[in-house]
């Protein structure tokens, strides 16, 4: 990911070819996916996980988020809602292995649900709005469950909640790359969060 991310990147500023462009996305898409879907398919054959079923979900969520980050060139809004529904896994996943919440996740949530309303009404205009407020509530809660995962001690759900986190701090860039603008090392700042994640999340079976 490390030679991926960066060749990705530069094919958005240097006129490469579209279906070029293309295969080094898809590289960067498929590579973590195949990981986690190994992971996964081995905890399904040999039942290494019985009665914990968060590793399907993750895998649907990645699996959604792939098809969003395809469908995002095609058209945004239909990208964001297969995003959405991704993060929407991940949110379930979560509450599966959270027993209890944390104080301090609640917390996190409130503060990123308001604030990210508040920043929403004051940039962006009145067209997506009401679609975008929707979107930050939900992967507000997929960063706030990401720290509670952080903060429980386990490994794996402390990778899989750095992981969730990294995917929605790479949301936020893109969208003060939107409204700001953007240059190749807010891009790369963006995209090393996002497939950065995906890694930390494709790992999260072989630590069950």
């Amino acid at each position: 990911m490390l030679l991926l991310v960066p060749k990705y990147v530069r094919c958005k500023y240097d006129h490469t070819p579209r279906k070029r462009k293309l295969f080094w996305k898809g590289a960067c898409i498929g590579l973590p996916f195949l990981i986690l879907a190994f992971g996964t398919l081995v905890i399904s054959v040999f039942g290494y996980a019985k009665g914990n079923y968060s590793y399907l979900l993750v895998t649907a969520g990645m699996l959604f988020c792939a098809v969003g980050d395809i469908t995002l060139d095609v058209r945004f809004s239909v990208g964001g809602i297969f995003f959405g529904i991704g993060h929407l896994f991940y949110i379930a996943a979560m509450f599966f292995l959270n027993t209890h919440l944390f104080f301090a996740p609640i917390i996190c949530y409130v503060i990123l649900v308001v604030l990210g309303t508040a920043l929403t009404i004051k940039y962006l205009g009145r067209k997506y709005r009401v679609k975008l407020i929707v979107y930050n509530i939900i992967i507000s809660a997929s960063f706030a469950l990401g720290i509670g995962l952080i903060l429980s001690g386990d490994p794996g759900q402390i990778l899989l909640g750095y992981g969730c986190v990294a995917l929605v701090i790479s949301d936020w860039l893109l969208a003060r790359n939107k409204i700001f603008g953007s240059s190749y090392a807010w891009s790369m700042i963006s995209l090393s969060c996002y497939f950065g994640g995906q890694i930390m999340i494709s790992a999260f079976p072989y630590l069950i």
